[in-house]
């Protein structure tokens, strides 16, 4: 039987193995998903033995382990190399990384028109925030602001620049036209939201529960889902495994919304 696992250190949370077995069963394929929940201190030498597997196929990595997965990669494509973390690796006659995140949100945004003059607001700068940039930058959008807790110089720039620091929201979020979450925490603070319109999109990508605290503030805004990303990054890694592109259907969806 082939072997498949969410890795990272909140793995046993990930709806990954509900998506994945559901699709298994539904395909008839001989294969088992399941998760390893690792640490930062056994990491390298539990990924070692488990890539060492014949049985194991594929892996999709995520917190916080999308750039410590790459050490043990033969290669990477080009999107990896770029935002620089690896959310699913291929294990077959040699280790192949890819990011499959980038795609999975661009999937998830709507159809804009007109992205050059928006202004976007990221909060957080960890690997999904990477993949999220790059396609943000790749759709043609020209001012993105990142937010982290700590200054962290920002990729896709070609001079030095860094971002900001959450204190200083406040003094952004006026015609914001998306804010995107991108951490397990929720950095708008009430006082921040008078400066943000009824018409922002707001998006987060921590998909349980569905609607985050983040997401709460913004009873009568448009809203971006985690757990759109979380099938969408799903979806090439399974045709990266298997050759088709696999469908989402109401029976799978609410197998998923029962857990979250």
């Amino acid at each position: 039987m082939k072997k498949f696992y969410v890795v990272g250190d909140k793995a046993s949370k990930s709806l990954s193995p509900t998506i994945f077995n559901y699709w298994f069963k539904k395909y008839n394929i001989n294969a088992r998903y399941g998760y390893l929940e690792l640490t930062e201190k056994n990491f390298h030498r539990k990924i070692k033995e488990v890539l060492k597997k014949k049985d194991t196929i594929g892996l999709n990595v995520t917190i916080p382990f999308k750039n410590k997965i790459i050490k043990h990669l033969n290669k990477i494509d080009v999107h990896a190399k770029k935002i620089g973390a690896v959310n699913c690796v291929t294990n077959k006659k040699t280790k192949i990384g890819t990011n499959t995140d980038w795609t999975g949100y661009y999937k998830t945004l709507p159809n804009i028109k007109k992205t050059k003059n928006r202004k976007v607001v990221i909060l957080g700068y960890g690997g999904a925030s990477h993949a999220i940039h790059y396609v943000l930058k790749k759709r043609g959008f020209k001012e993105i602001l990142i937010f982290n807790r700590s200054k962290r110089k920002i990729k896709y720039s070609n001079k030095a620049e860094y971002t900001k620091t959450f204190s200083d929201l406040e003094k952004y979020l006026d015609g914001v036209f998306l804010i995107i979450n991108t951490t397990p925490i929720n950095p708008i603070l009430k006082k921040h939201l008078k400066f943000i319109s009824k018409s922002t999109i707001v998006s987060d990508i921590v998909y349980n529960p569905k609607n985050t605290t983040f997401l709460k503030h913004f009873p009568k805004n448009k809203k971006i889902h985690g757990i759109s990303m979380l099938i969408e990054q799903a979806k090439p890694c399974f045709k990266l495994w298997f050759g088709k592109n696999p469908s989402v259907d109401q029976k799978m969806l609410n197998l998923i919304y029962k857990k979250i």
